[in-house]
């Protein structure tokens, strides 16, 4: 497993130190930026380490399931659609991301979380 990010950044970020403390090994975060994480998640890539701010994971759960798993945990208006096979929810202010694409028996799920 790979994740990319500084000692510095590490330091200076302490809610984002802890989630790359647990997502050392062959865990993932449970949470990354407020969004929980699917229990099953696998292949953590965390791709920055500031706002704005980019994580990749694997789950054996269909790209529908983890649409309504998501869904769950979202209170406000968003948008949703489909592009290229690619499930997009995005919050109305754009401040989250979540694209869900299928992938071999599971999906690919990438969280992406902007400046507000």
């Amino acid at each position: 497993m790979t994740i990319l990010f500084s000692s510095f950044a590490q330091a200076a970020n302490p809610v984002l130190s802890s989630q790359i403390a647990m997502s050392f090994g062959a865990h993932c975060p449970t949470s990354f930026y407020g969004t929980v994480l699917s229990n099953d998640a696998s292949a953590c890539h965390i791709f920055a380490d500031t706002l704005p701010a980019s994580l990749t994971y694997h789950s054996k759960v269909s790209p529908n399931e983890l649409q309504a798993f998501f869904r769950q945990q979202i209170d406000g208006p968003i948008t949703q659609g489909v592009s290229q096979n690619r499930i997009l929810i995005r919050l109305t202010d754009n401040r989250k991301i979540i694209v869900i694409s299928p992938d071999g028996d599971g999906s690919q799920v990438d969280i992406l979380v902007n400046p507000s």
